[in-house]
């Protein structure tokens, strides 16, 4: 009978103290960890968040992802409907504020909302979003998470 040999599949020794981790959004191409004596045309990987920015990646993309998109998820994101379509309000604000508060109870348990402000800027038909959350895991480190939502775009800034 022949043998396999599975040791390839274990990873190397943790140096990083890394709790939580996740792929970066925007798909940033570095060096495999630990290989950085190798040529960077050689031998690449997708960089990684890690702990906190591996939080903060999951909030972003629980605000931007609508429900359905994600094929083998489909109740995954929030569902903003037609608040975004339409003219920016103060209670419509408060809507989009609620929504984010129960997506974010919802589906990111790693974190607790400190508060949650969205302001209507009405000339310029957007909503201004600040969100101050602690990470119970890394000692209720207060962490900020701000942008803009409109009808075309979500920005943050932070």
């Amino acid at each position: 009978m022949a043998k396999i040999n599975l040791d390839i599949l274990k990873g190397s020794e943790k140096t990083e103290n890394k709790i939580f981790s996740d792929l970066r959004l925007d798909l940033k191409i570095g060096q495999i960890k630990g290989k950085e004596f190798l040529q960077s045309n050689e031998n690449i990987d997708i960089e990684s968040s890690n702990n906190v920015a591996a939080i903060r990646n999951s909030l972003i993309s629980i605000i931007t992802t609508s429900q359905g998109e994600k094929i083998l998820n489909p109740t995954f994101g929030l569902n903003f409907g037609d608040l975004l379509f339409l003219p920016v309000s103060k209670f419509r604000a408060q809507n989009i504020g609620e929504i984010i508060v129960n997506g974010l109870e919802k589906f990111e348990p790693r974190i607790t909302i400190n508060s949650l402000d969205v302001e209507a800027d009405i000339p310029k038909q957007e909503y201004n979003i600040n969100i101050v959350y602690e990470i119970p895991r890394f000692q209720n480190q207060k962490l900020n998470l701000a942008g803009t939502i409109n009808k075309s775009e979500f920005t943050f800034f932070n």
